[in-house]
């Protein structure tokens, strides 16, 4: 089976048009169709229904898909390794993170990792968008997930800690000392998730649960936190994000003794035979960060 004609059927299948392939492969139309026809001339089938419209995969093209997608990850899993072993520690390395996160990283992880490894090109990617791990678009993802895909690795690694702040001037005007006082509190709320303002707030073996309000709400944690320092409210966010300004006297510390158990934090990288020696470093070097403090996760 010629393996180029393979791949060109696979991007045809993908895109689900011939035209749209030879943009894609950035070859002509008349190369895609004549590629796709000697393969099914060497298969002795059918491998697309067509029509003026559109295309459909046969019976026998989606069982050739199938194995398609499968040999483009063997493929990619040893230039994987073939870089691996004549690079060591160089080469792209994609990671992507939530917004906040991956800025915690830039603050404690990435300037020594790239002191170490100058070597190694870092290419990060940090928002809410969950990018592709699998197809080998980014190398380590940390994300938030209730469960994790089955089509990856994926390594728990706890709860993210939130903490309650609030800026000086409104402790001063709100007098919180117990926990009871957070019912009469405006708070600056999450507007991602309206779950994420139902608080869980945990003191060693106590618990106590709230739904908080407030007539401001945001959907970043960077907008929320500008907001609580401008005094508008209280707010609940990752001790990792507001550590400095805690300690620097800029946001006070609310009701200390409690946490807010969050999301379930976890590392997840694509299911490969040999794991990549600089996706293992970095990998470790953030278990590190993470394990330096006992504030940063439940």
């Amino acid at each position: 089976m010629n393996l180029t004609y393979l791949q060109t059927f696979l991007v045809v299948a993908e895109e689900g048009s011939f035209t749209k392939a030879a943009d894609e492969l950035e070859v002509s139309k008349g190369l895609v169709s004549r590629h796709v026809s000697h393969l099914e001339k060497a298969l002795n089938a059918k491998l697309f229904h067509r029509t003026t419209r559109r295309i459909a995969l046969s019976e026998v093209g989606e069982e050739l898909f199938t194995k398609a997608k499968q040999i483009q990850l063997l493929a990619s899993e040893a230039e994987i390794r073939v870089k691996d072993i004549t690079q060591e520690f160089s080469g792209d390395l994609k990671v992507t993170a939530p917004f906040e996160f991956g800025r915690a990283l830039c603050r404690h992880v990435i300037p020594s990792f790239i002191r170490q490894h100058p070597q190694i090109n870092l290419i990060l990617d940090f928002g809410p968008i969950k990018r592709e791990i699998v197809s080998g678009d980014f190398d380590v993802a940390f994300r938030a997930y209730e469960e994790l895909p089955n089509d990856v690795v994926g390594k728990e690694l706890g709860y993210i800690r939130n903490v309650l702040v609030c800026s000086k001037n409104y402790d001063f005007k709100n007098e919180i000392k117990a926990i009871k006082d957070l019912h009469h509190c405006a708070f600056i709320l999450n507007g991602q998730n309206e779950r994420w303002n139902q608080l869980e707030l945990i003191n060693g073996d106590k618990k106590y649960q709230i739904e908080v309000g407030g007539n401001l709400r945001s959907n970043t944690y960077s907008s929320i936190l500008s907001l609580t320092e401008k005094g508008l409210g209280m707010a609940c966010l990752p001790y990792y994000q507001v550590e400095e300004k805690i300690r620097s006297g800029e946001l006070i510390h609310i009701l200390p003794d409690w946490a807010v158990k969050t999301h379930k934090l976890s590392l997840l990288y694509a299911q490969r035979k040999i794991t990549p020696r600089k996706l293992v470093t970095f990998n470790l070097a953030v278990k590190y960060w993470l394990k330096s403090s006992q504030l940063y996760l439940i």
